[in-house]
């Protein structure tokens, strides 16, 4: 969540084509196919929100009518248009310039006040797609994030494995993470079928390289850029943080927006939740259009910022629509007692079982440009497929690792692609009922050397 101070400029971006371009995914095209923080900022291409010192909770929010929601697709077309044109004759290092980066070695770049994309080489292709960009409408409610078209979400088995730890280095305000994530947490668990588990055992080496636990939760300290960021579930596990900012634990006791709330919208987005602003219902903050609707727009849902035309007061708990949302995706939690018939999009749940088979494909290498294939595999439905690639010697290049179900995989047609700047990537799949096979291929963005670890279950 973001509190931007009002004397900081901030880059206030347009046109948001993939806010995290490394995930795993099952594309759906192939499958047929606060008063503070008072401002996260509104994208550049919405109508601009209050002054930082106006915002308050909105109770004039524009209804969601066919002829609103038409009226707010033409602004965000035109403004889009006007916000691509800002950069139409700018180079990448005057955008990434803009940008804000956290600043450790290993620091996010931070868009849509809370949302970290992890590589610059990611950076650079976010900013291509938004130059090159054409349309920046939404289209569509709780909605779930999606990468290359596909939705962003736990597999049926890890979702039951949802482990973190709580670094020591949040000192004497430890206790009060550990207790404000121990709530936020359960009230997930309530409304989905997942598990969050603190592992106090990896505490004292809770670091982004521990693959002991899920993610990491750590504090940071950026000046007040924003109160928390968090991460997607297709993210790689360097990315799979949970940073709260310092300015979190100076809230006024007496207001609404306390760091529990904070925790519960930010563990929305590790779930896979974007903001709901994002619709064209809301009529401000539009960010961009990779998300799929789960429910109808909830003007009040804990992901929805207040001053982005909503409903809420800062307090940023579950609603009814929320509940159903998250059943939708996870099923049920352990009290929802929600009519799942509200949802407009539902996952089957439950894996198939079976043998796992486990292949090393050792001494592999790549040159610049080339695609070297491996596969198809013979999958079976529903099953979890993940390979894992490792850079091999001191130098292992940047090779990028690609999936897909219906023939090999290309610089367009993929289900993962984690595209980051080194050789260590992983994809991991939950198979679609109506494919058995997965299609791999390794490109050279840079020369490199590599092995692959494959698992899967064959039909």
């Amino acid at each position: 969540m973001n509190a931007p101070s009002p004397t900081k400029p901030r880059l206030l971006l347009a046109l948001a084509i993939a806010l995290a371009l490394s995930a795993c995914q099952q594309r759906s095209q192939e499958t047929a196919e606060t008063t503070p923080p008072p401002s996260a900022p509104a994208a550049e291409q919405s109508p601009p929100a209050q002054p930082p010192d106006a915002i308050k909770p909105a109770t004039d929010a524009a209804e969601a009518t066919d002829e609103n929601v038409a009226a707010t697709r033409e602004r965000i077309a035109q403004a889009a248009k006007a916000a691509r044109e800002k950069w139409k004759n700018k180079t990448f290092e005057e955008f990434e310039a803009d940008v804000f980066k956290e600043p450790d070695e290993n620091g996010k770049y931070i868009v849509d006040g809370d949302i970290a994309i992890a590589d610059r080489k990611q950076l650079r292709e976010f900013f291509d797609a938004m130059k090159a960009t054409v349309d920046g409408t939404a289209h569509g409610k709780l909605v779930i994030n999606e990468r290359n078209g596909v939705i962003d979400a736990w597999t049926s088995a890890k979702k039951k494995q949802l482990t973190y730890c709580v670094s020591d280095s949040f000192g004497a305000r430890k206790a009060q993470v550990v207790a404000d994530m121990e709530a936020a947490t359960q009230e997930w668990e309530k409304a989905a079928n997942v598990d969050f588990t603190h592992v106090a055992a990896q505490d004292g080496n809770c670091k982004a390289s521990n693959n002991n636990v899920v993610f990491d939760v750590n504090p940071v300290d950026v000046d007040g850029e924003y109160l928390a960021r968090a991460f997607f579930p297709g993210d790689q596990r360097a990315d799979r943080n949970v940073l709260i900012d310092q300015s979190s634990f100076g809230l006024d006791p007496g207001e609404k927006l306390q760091l529990v709330g904070i925790l519960r919208h930010e563990l929305g987005h590790t779930l896979g939740w974007r903001h709901e602003h994002t619709r064209p219902e809301a009529g401000a903050c539009f960010e961009d259009s990779e998300y799929k609707p789960i429910t109808s727009y909830d003007k009040f849902s804990v992901m929805h910022y207040p001053q982005c035309n909503g409903g809420g007061d800062w307090s940023l708990t579950l609603t009814a629509l929320d509940r159903a949302g998250a059943a939708c995706i996870y099923g049920k939690g352990t009290h929802n007692t929600e009519d799942l018939g509200q949802c407009v999009f539902r996952v089957p749940d439950a894996p198939a079982t079976g043998t796992e088979t486990v292949e090393t494909l050792d001494s592999q290498s790549v040159a610049k440009d080339q695609n070297k294939y491996y596969g198809p595999y013979s999958v079976k439905p529903g099953s979890i497929f993940e390979i894992k690639m490792s850079g091999v010697g001191a130098d292992a290049g940047d090779p990028d690792l690609y999936t897909r179900y219906v023939g090999k995989p290309d610089l367009t047609h993929w289900i993962c692609r984690p595209y980051l700047s080194h050789a260590n990537e992983t994809c991991e799949q939950e198979v679609p009922m109506n494919r058995n096979k997965v299609y791999v291929m390794v490109r050279g963005y840079a020369a490199g050397s590599y092995k692959l670890d494959i698992r899967y279950t064959k039909p």
